[in-house]
């Protein structure tokens, strides 16, 4: 062999004779060719931790993506399978267009065979129940919000009142001066919102056997 077969290709190394070049190359390159570059366990465990909260991430996000669909919240009045029972009061409605009183539909706030709002109605007295997993305030405003976001129901408030935005608004039978998105709604109030001409009698009370 010549000079040039006595210094390695691979590392440059030089050699004595080609006996020692051809066994330089199978202890030092032809084996470490075969070797497979070693993952530490703790990499791995690393690895299996990373996708693992990975896939339990999405499977939340699914989750909670479907509910509110499915369910929904209108201006934080939720809609839960069963009726609340912490906060249980009614309160009445009336609404009176051009000095006739006018039906309110029932069903607001009521999702058949899948949830009721917290501010729903079962029937068309114009009761509102008010039944929440919690004690807190809510408004007129937000009972009209759940009326106008529940499928199938009609009309909605503002197709009843002709988008009136002067109604007048009457608690117990005293005139209120504020919006009527903003009137409270208390244990069995009488609230009654006029659209156009007002009646020479108000209703000032409801009687609501029992509830």
């Amino acid at each position: 062999m010549t000079d040039t077969e006595k210094k390695c290709n691979i590392c440059g190394s030089e050699f004595e004779n080609s006996d020692k070049l051809e066994q330089h190359k199978k202890e030092s390159h032809q084996e470490k060719s075969r070797e497979k570059p070693q993952v530490s366990k703790s990499s791995r465990y690393k690895a299996t931790g990373i996708a693992a909260a990975i896939a339990v991430a999405i499977i939340i996000v699914v989750y909670f993506s479907d509910s509110t669909t499915s369910i929904g919240t209108v201006q934080g009045v939720e809609c839960d399978p069963l009726e609340g029972t912490i906060f249980h009061i009614h309160a009445h409605l009336d609404i009176i267009v051009d000095s006739k009183h006018v039906i309110i539909p029932a069903g607001i706030g009521i999702k058949p065979n899948e949830c009721l709002y917290w501010l729903h109605t079962h029937n068309t007295s114009g009761v509102i129940h008010i039944e929440s997993p919690q004690q807190t305030t809510f408004t007129l405003g937000q009972f009209i919000q759940v009326w106008d976001n529940t499928p199938g129901i009609s009309p909605k408030f503002e197709e009843m009142t002709h988008g009136d935005k002067n109604i007048r608004v009457f608690v117990n039978g005293t005139e209120v001066k504020d919006n009527y998105a903003n009137i409270k709604l208390d244990a069995h109030d009488e609230i009654a919102l006029v659209s156009g001409n007002v009646p020479q009698s108000i209703p000032s009370s409801y009687e609501f056997g029992g509830l």
